[in-house]
């Protein structure tokens, strides 16, 4: 927790609140309607899906040890505590690391993120930051036009997209909770959206008569099954990242 004491922290996307947020700063499509502000932060997401990792549930029940006390050193006793005791304590793992000061060098550095300017300091202070402007304008843009790259210890592997995430989760502990029911049931049971326009047969059955109907059904029922399966097994490879320290990301590492 060290360099992250008495100082605000900056996070690359929105932090859970309990109430409204000041600015809409990276703020994401919340997971589900009237969704509880702290539910539309990815962190969130983050924690609850680490709580579905089996392995490093073991290494809590140990006391830290196990294959997991690498993770368990920063993310500690998940399932000690509700989520805000828990972020309150954590929230560091994914701030920004404190943003480099203007200061006066003796060397000129390579690091292509640094510009070291020569400042006459006999001019005005006012034609002196006009002149600064000018030179930082073009290096600042040509650094905006590349991808954003967050330094927290732990940073968020891709753009978040919370309703898919919540879905992934409710289909996750649907089938966990119900490993009897079938795919197609589950799909009922946490109301999976699926696309239910197919070319026009749900119109009219009456006149299109019974075999119609039962091709559209099948259609359906299929549909129903393949996104099930599609929500579980991202469900699996968020599961298995988090456990790595990444999140969320489909690809193992």
């Amino acid at each position: 927790m060290e360099g992250f004491e008495n100082r605000p922290l900056f996070f690359v996307y929105a932090p859970p609140l309990k109430g409204l947020r000041k600015s809409k700063r990276n703020e994401l499509q919340p997971p589900y309607a009237k969704a509880p502000p702290w539910e539309c932060s990815v962190y969130y997401w983050w924690w609850a899906y680490l709580r579905r990792h089996d392995g490093y549930r073991k290494t809590c029940e140990q006391g830290g040890r196990g294959k997991y006390k690498k993770l368990y050193a920063d993310f500690g006793d998940i399932y000690a505590t509700d989520f805000w005791p828990w972020w309150r304590e954590h929230a560091y793992l994914f701030a920004e690391p404190k943003p480099r000061q203007v200061e006066e060098v003796q060397s000129v550095s390579k690091d292509p993120t640094l510009l070291t300017l020569q400042i006459p300091l006999e001019n005005k202070e006012s034609l002196t930051v006009r002149q600064i402007k000018r030179l930082l304008a073009p290096r600042i843009n040509a650094l905006k036009q590349r991808k954003t790259q967050s330094k927290a210890m732990y940073p968020v592997a891709t753009k978040p997209v919370l309703p898919s995430i919540y879905m992934h989760l409710c289909v996750w502990d649907a089938h966990t909770a119900n490993p009897d029911l079938s795919d197609v049931e589950i799909a009922d049971l946490v109301n999976v959206p699926i696309n239910t326009i197919v070319d026009g047969m749900a119109e009219d059955f009456a006149k299109k008569g019974k075999s119609h109907r039962r091709l559209y059904e099948r259609t359906i029922y299929r549909r129903k099954q393949l996104a099930v399966q599609r929500h579980l097994r991202i469900a699996r490879q968020y599961i298995d990242n988090v456990g790595k320290g990444a999140f969320p990301l489909r690809s193992s590492r």
